[in-house]
């Protein structure tokens, strides 16, 4: 080593401070999905939606919404409400600008219905079931039910399966 180069100490994070940080990120997620699912529910109240449905698809490291459609009481589609869910908050996200050439921060604040469907769905994967979009993922379905004011989700987590034997002859 020359006299000019000096090696620096790199302090690695604790992993019990890595995991309460993942936890608290959790616990704010599902209080933020609680909050906007109250809020949503209040909104619908003066529509015909009475359920909505939102299928979801996880692998390879990504994952998105792969639709949603709203219906009323008798299962007739319907087409999304353009009604602002008042009170919510959307996350904050970063997204790329081609004119300053750098990603930059957008989002918060509050959402239209789709939107804060999406967020209420994404919020509740990361904060039951983290992970859901790595490897062979998850897939699965959010059913809103608007006239009982509940969110049921079923979900379902592909799991690759080895199968090894070794033998001498």
């Amino acid at each position: 080593m020359s006299k000019t180069s000096k090696s620096k100490k790199v302090k690695l994070p604790k992993m019990d401070n890595i995991m309460a940080e993942i936890r608290a990120d959790q616990l704010k997620r599902a209080d933020k999905f609680k909050h906007n699912a109250k809020l949503l529910f209040d909104t619908l109240q003066e529509t015909r939606v009475a359920s909505i449905e939102v299928t979801f698809d996880g692998c390879g490291d990504s994952g998105q919404i792969e639709s949603i459609t709203y219906e009323d009481h008798r299962g007739k589609e319907l087409s999304c409400p353009d009604l602002v869910v008042k009170g919510s908050y959307l996350g904050k996200q970063h997204d790329w600008d081609d004119k300053q050439k750098k990603f930059v921060e957008v989002g918060g604040g509050e959402g239209k219905v789709s939107s804060i469907v999406e967020e209420i769905c994404y919020d509740k994967l990361s904060a039951s079931h983290m992970g859901w979009e790595i490897n062979e993922g998850s897939y699965g379905t959010f059913h809103f039910d608007v006239l009982n004011r509940k969110v049921d989700l079923e979900y379902n987590e592909r799991i690759q399966e080895v199968r090894t034997s070794e033998e001498s002859f």
